[in-house]
Order: structure tokens, then sequence, then C-alpha cells
């Protein structure tokens, strides 16, 4: 990746040299033409980077310019670090001080010089060896893999399995004790988590289960993490604070009590199941367990549903759903097709029999319909196996796989490779992934559209990912603006990012299975991915290179390690991202050393727990990304203002302020998100000021600052994308006349609103509002007429919860046609309701249901009986007899039953008696 090298070495010098141009003059002007030297590599490696496999002559010269941009690269940073400790010194005094630092470790001037001179001169025989080479003519003939970018079009492909799914879903239905266990086994790529998630989320599944989990075990295997996570599904109400045995002791037991199924997805080791299989009451009750593995010799312990192949036709079948989706398809003719299909189905026969190296081909033929282009890839495909003939089918969806990642644009490969730094089979947070790769440099300013941002492209970038199956991505529901929430890789995906990555010398994730005699491997990475609960300094070694550190939990429910260990920061001088997530720094505080990394562009500290952020820290000059949204009650240094460069700031919830007073944040001219302000601590006057705020996460706890907020936001509509405000106690939305609320409410951008202050009666509602309300939570708001009548003509209402007196009345109606697109409702501890009304046609699309501490409330509700979309109703905290209503009780069915046993999952839960 050396033009992504060269992109952020650029960067770097760019942003420390805009107003120290003269400094360090006796050697400014090789700097300049080490960077134009740059730019050239930049545009080399496009070029050779689609003749690699073809040549080993280019594949040598790819890596002797991977290494010389790297030590130019090095060149530069110092040079810059020289021009940030010039900005730094206030005096001569602190300027040589700084100096001597750095001069010990990097050299003087006269060896900046030196090193420059080198790099020249070799760059020019690279580039005198590049000419030689012959530069590929460009033609009509080109295979040409890249292609535009989409919007992102979201389809399930599944093809076949019809008959597994119906066999499985019997098997989920019998009684028999010999089928308590059941496993799916196959190869890599065949499709298990495929059927095992058809065969989980099924009519079938939720109509014979109580309750349901699923988990995916994998290679990083943690029992007591699986057990947690397990629990926590069966019983959401269970704390987190418990050993493993009685982990184990209640996972046996609410299986044994209740109808249940469990999932482990991808177990490897038959040790790993024996380990867990003392939490399944196998030989008590009526709880299954589906299991998918790899592994012949897990799946023979129990009942083994033994994965077949994809047939001739299911394979056309499925490049046809990716490949030519029906917008495309409509558009060809009858002749044209079977010409594809002709292609296809050769392409599918190299593909072999798996649906997972399908997908990907077809993602590289998608939206490109013409039978020249089919018949390339075909060639393509045809002329790449050729060199491994003769292979097992393992080594086929690996090869498939290595294509699919050689085909992406050339600005997408390192957004790929990026990927592996996260943990297996962890859902990876969209707008987290978004900003590790602008600070990375992988997002290009040249890809940016009229009134696009960076995060912008980074969207577009997952989308085309996704476009190429490359990427699993979960859609975003509860927002405006975002398109994905998630994404996550396929294991055999992972593991080529890994291969990839350290292959090209691009990244190195350090996990429970490497030993540290692996360590010597990592001296020349550029990133570490570090997943262990210790403090893993023992894998940094002597990597004086090191541009991006991220120490990310071991386990879904890591519990963070106490301590950095002997990690010196001052030996990393060069690290540009750093995350410490999940720690328990010692002391509460964090390393002062990290003051020194001044070419630092993303910090992150999320979910450690930390009582005090130094000030010192604040003057890094290139931060574009500040996470500080750890645990603890963090202390902020009123000095976060000075970080001019700043784009992405999440505030700690709660914080304070060093030394009392708002917190500072006029001037910070760049920043386009801020999460977790709070108008109590943080000055709202200076929010105000901030000309590239787009999106806003704010607890609002005065009426002065809601007016304002109000008011500018109004006056500057085309400004922001989504605005999320939660108002709190003590203030006042109705006063002499003046609604606050009702202006609140026609702020187009608000997608979120959380009220916990008294309302008492919710103005009428108006077209022009509440237009993009996605998520309302009512507390404590002690409203007095049904509130019905206004929220269920919210047009993009999907999540609702009234809680805590938030209405006050007896009765509640909601109406036909009501509520087009809320899927989620939750009315708890509402003490006077009396009456619920649901007539028929309302809420079409409510997926889930909870009632919790209304105990005046007589009867389900009739209506619910229509709502076919309901899937799952949460019954809690609620008096013995209305529980009785509504529930099978020794064979007998409650009066209300009826209304509601379509609905796949039940739930009920601390159930009162009396």
């Amino acid at each position: 990746m050396v033009d992504l090298v060269a992109t952020t070495a650029l960067e770097t010098l760019r942003d420390l040299l805009i107003e120290e141009a003269k400094f360090l003059s006796s050697v400014s002007s090789q700097i300049e033409e080490v960077a134009e030297q740059l730019k050239a590599m930049h545009r080399f490696l496009k070029d050779a980077d689609k003749r690699q496999d073809n040549s080993k002559m280019v594949r040598g010269w790819v890596r002797d310019l991977r290494e010389l941009s790297i030590q130019a690269e090095n060149v530069l940073e110092k040079y810059s670090i020289e021009v940030a400790s010039k900005r730094q010194g206030k005096n001569l005094k602190k300027v040589l001080k700084r100096f001597i630092c750095i001069l010990g470790e990097c050299g003087n001037l006269h060896q900046i010089g030196k090193e420059t001179e080198r790099i020249r001169s070799r760059m020019a025989e690279l580039t005198k060896q590049f000419d030689a080479l012959g530069k590929e003519e460009s033609s009509a003939d080109e295979t040409n893999w890249s292609r535009k970018t989409y919007g992102h079009e979201i389809e399930e492909h599944f093809v076949g399995m019809e008959e597994e799914i119906k066999l499985l879903e019997t098997l989920m239905k019998s009684d028999d004790r010999s089928n308590r266990v059941i496993s799916i086994c196959g190869m890599g790529g065949l499709g298990k988590t495929t059927l095992a998630t058809k065969v989980y989320n099924g009519e079938a599944a939720e109509w014979c289960f109580q309750a349901r989990a699923w988990i995916c075990v994998s290679q990083q295997f943690q029992p007591k993490a699986v057990f947690q996570a397990l629990l926590k599904q069966l019983l959401p109400h269970e704390s987190d604070e418990q050993g493993e045995n009685e982990l184990v002791r209640k996972l046996y037991n609410v299986q044994k009590d209740r109808k249940c199924l469990v999932v482990l997805d991808d177990v490897w080791d038959i040790n790993h199941w024996n380990i867990l299989k003392c939490a399944f009451p196998i030989g008590e009750g009526h709880s299954k367990v589906l299991l998918t593995t790899r592994n012949k010799n897990i799946a023979a312990t129990e009942y083994v549903h033994e994965l077949r192949c994809m047939s001739d036709d299911e394979r056309w079948e499925l490049l046809q759903k990716i490949a030519l989706p029906t917008n495309r398809s409509q558009v060809l003719t009858t002749n044209e097709i079977n010409l594809l299909e002709e292609v296809g189905r050769k392409i599918v026969r190299e593909c072999g029999r798996l649906p997972l190296p399908i997908s990907v081909i077809g993602g590289i033929l998608r939206h490109e319909s013409s039978l020249r282009w089919w018949e390339k890839v075909c060639q393509t495909i045809d002329s790449y196996l050729q060199r491994g003939s003769g292979v097992d089918k393992d080594v086929r969806v690996t090869q498939i796989l290595d294509l699919s990642y050689k085909a992406l644009p050339y600005n997408l490969k390192p957004c790929f490779l990026y990927l592996g730094c996260f943990p297996e089979d962890e859902d990876i947070n969209a707008e987290k992934l978004y900003l590790l790769w602008m600070a990375e440099g992988m997002v290009s300013h040249e890809d940016r559209g009229r009134g696009e941002t960076l995060r912008d492209v980074a969207e577009r970038y997952l989308s085309e990912l996704a476009n190429r199956c490359m990427v699993q991505v979960k859609m975003d529901e509860y927002s405006i603006c975002n398109k994905f929430e998630s994404c996550r890789l396929h294991d055999l995906t992972r593991d080529l990012c890994l291969s990839k990555g350290k292959e090209e010398e691009f990244l190195e994730v350090v996990d429970r299975h490497m030993g540290t005699e692996d360590a010597s491997s990592i001296c020349k990475i550029s990133r570490l991915a570090i997943h262990l609960d210790e403090a893993g300094d023992d894998y940094l070694g002597k990597n004086k290179n090191l541009r991006s550190l991220l120490f990310l939990p071991a386990g879904r429910r890591g519990r963070g390690r106490n301590n950095l260990g002997s990690i010196n920061f001052r030996m990393l001088k060069f690290l540009k991202i750093l995350i410490l997530e999940g720690y328990n720094f010692q002391d509460k505080r964090i390393p002062e050393e990290i003051k020194g990394l001044i070419l630092l562009k993303h910090l992150s500290i999320e979910r450690s727990w930390i009582k005090e952020f130094p000030s010192s820290i604040c003057n890094l000059p290139c931060l574009r990304s500040l996470n500080l949204d750890s645990l603890g009650g963090l202390k902020l240094p009123n000095t976060i203002h000075k970080l001019r460069r700043l784009r992405h700031l999440s505030l700690p919830h709660p914080h304070r302020v060093k030394g009392g007073g708002k917190l500072k944040l006029e001037g910070l001219n760049e920043l386009e998100t801020i999460n977790w302000f709070s108008s109590s601590v943080d000055d709202t006057t200076h929010l105000l000021k901030l000309p590239k705020l787009q999106r806003l996460q704010a607890h609002i706890c005065n009426e002065e600052s809601l007016l304002m907020i109000i008011d500018y936001t109004s006056n500057h509509q085309e400004q922001f994308r989504e605005i999320k405000l939660v108002i709190e106690d003590g203030i006042t939305l109705e006063k002499n006349g003046s609604s606050l609320l009702r202006k609140m409410l026609r702020i187009p951008s608000l997608s979120y609103l959380k009220i916990r202050c008294c309302v008492g009666k919710l103005p009428a509602y108006e077209i022009e509002s509440w237009q993009n309300l996605v998520t309302l939570i009512v507390e404590g708001c002690y409203i007095e007429e049904d509130p019905m009548e206004v929220l269920e003509k919210l047009p993009m209402l999907r999540k609702l919860t009234f809680w805590n007196h938030a209405y006050v009345g007896r009765k509640m109606v909601c109406s036909a046609s009501g509520f087009p697109n809320l899927t989620s409702i939750m009315l708890s501890s509402l003490g006077n309701l009396e009456e619920w009304r649901v007539e028929e046609r309302a809420m079409p699309n409510l997926f889930h249901l909870s009632i919790w501490d209304c105990e005046k409330l007589e009867t389900i509700p009739e209506g619910l009986k229509f709502i076919t979309t309901l899937k799952q109703l949460w019954i809690g905290d609620m008096p013995k007899k209305f529980a009785d209503r509504a529930r099978v009780v020794d064979g007998r069915e409650g009066e209300d039953y009826y209304k509601i046993k379509h609905i796949p999952s039940i739930n009920f839960v601390q159930i009162k008696n009396g």
C-alpha cells in the first residue's frame, strides 16, 4: 500500500508546514523533492498493481518501492517532528531541549539531509527499472476490474437448502431425546452459518421455543464469555457479575425449565464442546442445541447433518441473483441472458460447489452485463486457477477469494485489509471504521462529490465492499442519514485479510494463539492490533516505525486490562492511530508520554476506566478524531479547544471540567461531529460557533440552552444532518402560551428525542413537524391526554418508549392506520393505565412489544391478534392475574391467549403474586 504511505506522509507534512515552510531551510528543498517522489510512487503503484501477479520482476520492484517509501515517510515525518517541535517551543531554551530529545534518536539536520539524498538516489534507480519493465499499454481489451460506486443494494442471496431447512425444522419440533444436539457439518464457505440462521430465524423456531440464543464460538474460545452471552440472551435481566460456576448453573436451569434453542456457531475444537456441554441439559427438558462445525469429530458426538454441495443449477441461480439483479436482468433480451448463462455456468464450475466463492465472483460481475466482460472474467479465473490445479476444495476457495481481493479497485484494498484489525466474529461499528480509514489516509479527497465529507466517501467505500460480497453489512434502521450500523467478515474472508496484511507488511494481529516467539515478525509492520487481556507490550519489540496501535478487548464482554505494561510511548513517535479500548488505567490516568506523539490523528480511550485527562495531550497538532467516551466520570482539562484540526469528538458521559467553568469549544472550526455534549458542563454559545458541525448528540439541562439550539438549528437547516437530543428534568417546555416542544419538533434533522421533564400535553400534530423523528423516549412527563392521537401520525417513527409516569391517563387508543412504520413499543411504569385499545390495521409493522409494571392494566389489547408482524412480546413485573390471562397454565389457555398466540416468542419475567 505504497500509495497510502505516500498520501498520509504528504498530508502530515502539509498540515505541519502551513506556517513553517522555511523552517530547516538547509534541507527543505530536498524534502520537497522527496515529497514529489512519493507522489510519483503513488502513480507507479497504480500501474504496477494491475500486473503484479503476472511478473516476478514487478513484484520485486513493488517490494523495493514499499521499503523505500517507508524510509521516505520516516524522513518526512522526522522533518515534520522538527517543525512541530519548533511550533511547540515558546523560547529558545525549550526548542533546544526538544531538539536534543529528537535528534538523539533520528540524527541531526545533516543526517536528515543524508537520508534524503540516499532516498533520491534509490528512487531514481527504481524509476529507471520501472521504465525498463515497459508500461502496460491501455486498450479496450484490458481487464479493468474496477467499477463505479453505486448506491448500496441489499438483497438476500439464498439458493437451495430448502429440503435441509425442512429437515432441520422437523428435528427442532421433535421431542426425540436422541436429537437434542444437532450438528451441521461441512467445509468453510459451504453455508453452514447461513443454514443455521435460516432455521434460527424461521417461524418453526419462533413457534417452538420460548427463548433463543446465538453465539459464535470460533477459535478465540473463552468459556465464561460464551456462558455470559448465552445467559444474557435467554435471561436479559441477569447480572453480568457472576462466577463461571454460577453462570453454568443458571444456564442449565433455564434450558431445563423452558424450551430454548441455543446455536453454537463455528465450533472448531472437540475440547471446546466438551467444556461447554456441561451447561446444556441434554438429558432433561425439551431444549435444543444447534451446532455448526467443520470438524467431523465434533459433529459425530450427536445427530449430524452433513451439508451437501450445490448442484449445477443452484450454482448458476446464485450467481445470477448476485451478478444480474432484477433491475439489470429486466433490460436484457432472452438471447443475451442465454449467452451470459453459458459463460456464467462455466464460471461457477471453476468456483466449485461452494456459495462463498460464487458470491464474491458475482460481486465482481455485478452491474456489468456485457458478454465481453463476463468472458474476460471467466478467462482470468481459468488462468489464475491453473496454477493450483489438483488442489483440494479448501485451497480452491482460498484461490477464488484471493482473486476477488486482487479484483478490488486500488483504493479499496487497504480499506478491506484494515477490517482484519478487529477481533474475530465481531460486529464492527461502521462509524468507528470510517474514522480509522480517514485517519489512515485511506479515504481520498479526490473522491468527494459536491457537498460531501470524507465520512460520506468512507460510507461509499463500505457500500462498494458490500456490493462485491467482501463484507456483510447491517443497515442502520434508527438513523436518518447513516446507511450502515455495522459490518462483519466471514471467517474465511477474515483469514484472507490477515494473510494478505501480513504478506504486504500492512497489518499484524496478536491474539492468544500467537506466542512471544512470533514477535520478531512484527518488527517491520506498520499496524499492530492486540487482542489480549494482558498488556501485550512484549509484542511491540523494537518496532520504532509503528503507525497504528490498536489495543482491543479480547472477548465479547472483555473486562479490560489492568495497565499498559511497560510500553515506551517515547519510542513510538511515528504513531498516527492509538486505540486503548477497555483499559483500567493505573492511577486512573492516561500516560503523560502520549503527549509526545505529535503525529497522532486518532486517539480513543473508549470504555476505559479513567478519572483525569492531562491537558498536555490537547497540544497534539494533527489530531482529527478524539473519543473520550470512557467510564468513571472523566475530568477534562479546558484545553480541548486547542485541537484546531479536530473533526470528530466524543465526550465522556458524564464528564466534568477541571477547575470548574464551562468546557470551551470555540475555535474548533473543523468539527463535524460531537457526541455527548452537555449544556450543564459545556458552553452552548461555543457550540453555536462551529461552522462545520453536522451531527450533534446533546443533553440539554436548561431552557436557555435549548432555545439557543432550537433557534440556531432552525436558521442553519442545511448545515445539520442529524440531531439527537435528551431533554433533562427541570426544563419547562410549555410556558406562557409558548411551546418549546413545538419549536423543537420543527427541527428537520431531529431523529432521536428523549424527554425527561414534565410536559402535560403534547402539541397538536403539524405536517411540517416530526418529519424525521425515528426514536421517541418519554420519561416522567406526566402527560394527561392520550398521546397516541398525536404520535400515531408520525411518518418515520420506529421506536416508542413510555416509561415512569410518562402518561398518567387511564385510557390509550392506537387507531387504524396509525404508526405506519413503528417496529418497537414499550409501556413501562404507567401506574394509572387501565385500558389500551388497539384497532385493526394499527401498527402494521410492529415487531417488538414490552409491557412492564402497568399494574392497573386489565387485559391484553384485542387488536394485537391482527398484527402478523409481531414476533416478540415481553410481559414483566405485572400482576399474576394479568400474566395468567395471557398464557397457558396447566394446559388451559388464559382468556387473552387467543389474542397473542400467533406471536412466536412470548416471555414472562418477574411476575408479581396476588
